[in-house]
């Protein structure tokens, strides 16, 4: 699922001519995709999170939930690319995580 997942967006970079948007609204209401570390739940009153990228492996793309899709608050999605090593991510909102995950790729830091 993730290979087809990942198949899926380089599918969409070629068609877009390799531009993708810095972050991605999904559908109201969804939830974070199952990704490599599955859903996270996070602890309550928690507005932000530093995330590291296992040696070896960068960042690739984050998803964020705070609150419920009634108020407006669904998962919004953040594409890197180039991968990145570390990201604080946060809900746009500014209301605090209910879940995120994360998805990564093999690399190293650029520079």
């Amino acid at each position: 699922m993730k290979r087809t997942l990942a198949a899926v967006a380089v599918a969409g970079l070629a068609i877009l001519g390799g531009a993708m948007p810095a972050g991605a609204a999904v559908p109201a209401g969804q939830l974070c995709p199952d990704w490599d570390t599955g859903r996270v739940n996070v602890a309550d009153g928690v507005g932000s999170i530093t995330l590291e990228a296992p040696e070896g492996m960068v960042i690739t793309a984050t998803c964020v939930k705070a609150g419920s899709a009634n108020q407006g608050l669904g998962a919004e999605i953040t594409y890197y690319d180039p991968g990145v090593t570390s990201v604080t991510i946060w809900h746009t909102s500014g209301k605090n995580l209910s879940h995120y995950s994360v998805m990564y790729g093999p690399g190293y830091p650029t520079s």
